[in-house]
């Protein structure tokens, strides 16, 4: 497993939930295009459910949505469409244990598998118990965020507690602003503002309510396997193996530029530089390894040409994508294309 150290945070592309399906319909595709374009994604991306993607540029897609839609309460509405399902295996694996206080000890646990460089605790804090979420955000920027993460939160506690169960309040890192009543409208519910992230209080009574459900499950162990397949240098140190998620998406728009990368991170490019130098890392590898990834899936997947296929990469020659292919992989793109084919073909 990667060292602990200071990694860019992330979070998989699936957490928006509708996002763009309420967007579109709202905005229109050039609402849509702008929404994205200005959070720094590329709408190819949506092709990519379970990739990571830093933390940062998905709360800018929220916030990008609210300006775009003029509505205050977007994040929520957006939540309040998302089945805590959304969150694939992680969830489901938590939303097996025998009762709510282990569920939320499992969600906490596992919470690796859907977020990297976020907190997620269970704990008492006074005279209750706590289930908090804190993104690493600023406040200013993660209203939209820890809006849209409450209903999923709500729903599943009440796979325990019953539908129609509500906490006495939920606690947001933001300050209480206008939209503050309507936002207790439609939760049913206090809001306490300006605490640490997004947190829901449980009574023991409550923690210990079993699973309604409980005979007819079938426990399984989650495997993280699928979040470090995502991440490119799964065994290298941090900010090593998160940053290769970051060159991994510009890729979807063939951008390859450090600088670029770099402002997503968070760092100057020199500051970059010597960050991946210390853990034996240089950008240039990282670019290497995810344009191989890369190109490999696009000779397999799709009948781009492979010059099309080299300007994807941010290649300026299809010649040098080619020579660097032939260095990856032994053989010609070309080649590797045929390979897979017969490989594929189903044999009579």
């Amino acid at each position: 497993m990667p060292k602990s150290g200071n990694p860019v945070a992330l979070a998989r592309l699936r957490g928006i939930g509708p996002l763009p399906a309420m967007i579109e319909d709202a905005a229109g595709d050039r609402g849509l295009i702008r929404t994205f374009r200005d959070a720094g994604l590329p709408l190819e991306v949506l092709d990519h459910k379970d990739m990571p993607i830093p933390l940062s540029l998905m709360s800018a897609l929220f916030e990008n949505g609210a300006r775009t839609l003029g509505d205050r309460t977007f994040g929520l509405s957006v939540g309040r469409r998302m089945s805590y399902r959304v969150y694939g295996h992680w969830s489901d694996y938590s939303g097996q244990a025998g009762d709510l206080a282990g569920a939320l000890q499992r969600a906490c646990a596992t919470v690796g598998s859907q977020l990297l460089g976020s907190k997620m605790e269970f704990g008492r804090e006074h005279d209750r118990w706590f289930w908090r979420v804190t993104p690493r955000l600023g406040r200013e920027n993660s209203v939209q965020y820890s809006d849209h993460i409450i209903f999923p939160m709500l729903a599943f506690a009440r796979i325990y507690l019953g539908a129609d169960w509500r906490p006495d309040y939920i606690e947001v890192g933001y300050p209480r602003d206008k939209a503050a009543l309507s936002i207790e409208t439609a939760l049913q519910t206090g809001l306490r503002c300006g605490r640490r992230g997004v947190a829901i209080p449980f009574s023991e009574e409550e923690l210990a309510r079993p699973h309604p459900a409980m005979a007819a499950i079938s426990l399984r162990p989650l495997t993280l396997k699928a979040v470090t397949d995502d991440v490119l240098l799964k065994d290298a140190p941090e900010p090593a193996r998160s940053f290769s998620a970051i060159v991994t998406l510009r890729l979807l728009a063939g951008e390859s530029d450090i600088e670029g990368a770099a402002e997503i991170a968070g760092y100057g490019v020199q500051g970059l530089q010597r960050r991946l130098r210390i853990t034996g890392y240089t950008y240039r590898e990282v670019l290497e390894t995810a344009r191989c990834k890369r190109a490999q899936t696009l000779l397999s997947e799709t009948d781009l040409s492979v010059s099309q296929i080299a300007f994807a990469l941010g290649y300026e020659e299809h010649a040098n994508f080619s020579r660097a292919f032939q260095r990856w992989m032994g053989c010609s793109p070309s080649a590797f294309r045929a390979r897979v084919a017969n490989t594929s073909r189903p044999r009579a």
